[in-house]
């Protein structure tokens, strides 16, 4: 009995996915449901969905990004390769941070987002990408 119920309902639902949305209001209506008024939710809250998932995807990419430029400013450092760690002293007398992080080698991931952040994530690494390579 159990699986009886289960393919009639699997088949009363697979009758309305397929069915006319027209049908599908026309049907909303007469049992009192004010279809107008809920299409204008859903279609907000689709908007909503979309908007998020647009800004979950670009905070991936800048964190993405934002970590290979972290990583790269340490192995400069770590290898005292000139022109990255040049940049990177640049970018802290820029934000006028220059007693707080003078120890270069001593920099943390979070230290060197912190001075990083604010910057043009792209730029940087186009510019790192040239003075490490």
């Amino acid at each position: 009995m159990g699986k009886l119920k289960h393919n009639i309902d699997k088949g009363i639902t697979e009758f309305f996915l397929n069915l006319d949305v027209n049908i599908i209001k026309e049907s909303l209506k007469n049992e009192g449901v004010d279809v107008f008024n809920e299409d204008e939710k859903i279609s907000k809250f689709s908007k909503r969905i979309k908007f998020m998932n647009k800004a979950i995807i670009l905070k991936e990419k800048t964190d993405s990004l934002l970590e290979k430029i972290v990583s790269k400013f340490q192995e400069a450092i770590d290898k005292n390769i000139d022109k990255p760690i040049a940049s990177l002293k640049r970018l802290i007398e820029d934000k006028e941070l220059s007693v707080q992080f003078r120890n270069l080698d001593k920099l943390t991931e979070e230290e060197i987002k912190e001075i990083i952040k604010g910057k043009n994530l792209v730029d940087l690494m186009d510019e790192l990408d040239g003075e490490i390579d």
